[in-house]
């Protein structure tokens, strides 16, 4: 069992918690990542000190040591309440998205405009 302190990071591949606004967290664990409540629904308890256990995908909170699904939201064991609101789950290799070149598109649209018979230029005279 991988289980963490939430925020601690002694390897790549152990669970995060970060804190990503007021009412959100973002957990990041076995390959996923999982956007949820900030805080506990019983009693309010601040998940990003929670424990995590990356092999089960489950987080505990701190204070009172509730645990829910990280893909469900479901309350597992602990204190009777409302499940966690999970936002939602995403795979953990998103990647970031290329920057463009606007210099290169437009050169590259204009060839695809040259090239192309029987279409017009846009926007401008020839």
């Amino acid at each position: 069992m991988t289980a963490v302190p939430a925020g601690r990071r002694r390897d790549s591949d152990e669970p995060t918690v970060r804190q990503v606004t007021e009412d959100l967290v973002l957990v990041e664990v076995g390959g996923r990542k999982v956007l949820a409540a900030a805080v506990c629904p019983h009693r309010g308890g601040r998940l990003k000190y929670g424990r995590v256990d990356g092999d089960r995908l489950r987080i505990t909170c701190p204070l009172h040591h509730t645990t829910f699904d990280l893909t469900s939201g479901e309350r597992l064991a602990g204190a009777a309440c409302a499940a966690l609101r999970v936002v939602d789950v995403l795979p953990g290799d998103l990647g970031v998205p290329e920057q463009r070149d606007p210099t290169h598109d437009s050169d590259a649209a204009a060839a695809t405009r040259a090239a192309a018979p029987g279409m017009a230029p846009s926007g401008g005279a020839s």
